[in-house]
């Protein structure tokens, strides 16, 4: 994202703002699917609280398997449609909902219709944009007066404050240092939501987060394992992680014995001031 989307040399585990190697797309597919299966839940029971409902226009943005954009779609019919949108269009392949419009788009350069939507929702995403304020006021421009903008995001303080697996430890921090140095990411910005919502014009701006245990060979964890598998080979020809703490700590967070406090996942909506 020009370029914000990220360097795909040093690109982290649970990245969803770079192209998956060709080579990697059947294990992107299925850390998707985990994704949807932990997250889709509480984003739909969100949108619903919000009164997300028949008729109602909504943008997903970085749409990924498009789990959300389906539900949303059940939401909004008969008479709504929702556009999902991505930089890599491989894995809404799958949408043949009437009521999904799929774009490829990237929200890091690229405008939106102006108002067109009376919700605009990102799931992980602006924390891997660099110029994520512009990004934001995209959204917020895409979206009618009195519309929603529904942004969600993680907070790994509470995730790096226990204690982890020695090898995982490193590794782990090894990536993020890395990802964060060379494409802009910001693991905290689940904690910087609201703030960063008021800036961009909202009103009535809230948040609410949610931590769940991540258990070795679960879904719960190879959401984020997947991640780190799939980008450990350019990380270790590039020296960023050392091969031998790689294999363990894979094998360390896949035991099933392994126990983890998720970073935290942050919800912030707020509304476009009516005129």
């Amino acid at each position: 994202m020009g370029d914000d989307r990220p360097d795909e040399r040093v690109a982290p585990a649970g990245s969803v703002g770079y192209r998956a190697p060709d080579d990697g797309a059947a294990a992107e597919a299925e850390r998707l699917a985990h994704l949807g299966a932990l997250f889709d839940g509480p984003t739909i029971a969100r949108l619903r609280r919000l009164g997300v409902g028949p008729g109602w226009e909504c943008l997903e943005v970085g749409a990924g398997s498009g789990s959300v954009a389906r539900a949303l779609a059940s939401l909004v019919a008969p008479t709504g449609r929702v556009v999902a949108t991505d930089i890599d269009l491989r894995f809404l392949d799958g949408i043949d909902e009437p009521h999904v419009e799929v774009r490829r788009h990237d929200v890091a350069t690229e405008d939106l219709p102006p108002a067109a939507f009376d919700l605009a929702h990102a799931r992980g995403v602006l924390e891997h944009v660099r110029e994520r304020e512009c990004a934001l006021a995209r959204m917020v421009a895409a979206t009618r007066p009195g519309g929603a903008v529904v942004v969600e995001d993680v907070d790994w303080l509470v995730f790096d404050a226990q204690e982890l697996p020695r090898a995982f430890a490193r590794v782990h921090r090894s990536i993020q240092d890395a990802y964060a140095a060379s494409a802009g990411y910001d693991p905290h910005l689940g904690r910087r939501l609201p703030r960063l919502l008021e800036r961009a014009g909202l009103v009535d701006v809230e948040a609410e987060g949610r931590v769940f245990t991540m258990i070795g060979g679960t879904a719960s964890m190879e959401w984020y394992v997947l991640g780190i598998e799939r980008s450990l080979p350019v990380l270790v020809d590039a020296g960023i992680v050392d091969a031998r703490d790689a294999a363990d700590a894979l094998a360390e967070v896949r035991e099933p014995a392994c126990r983890l406090l998720s970073p935290l996942q942050v919800t912030a909506w707020g509304r476009v001031p009516r005129r």
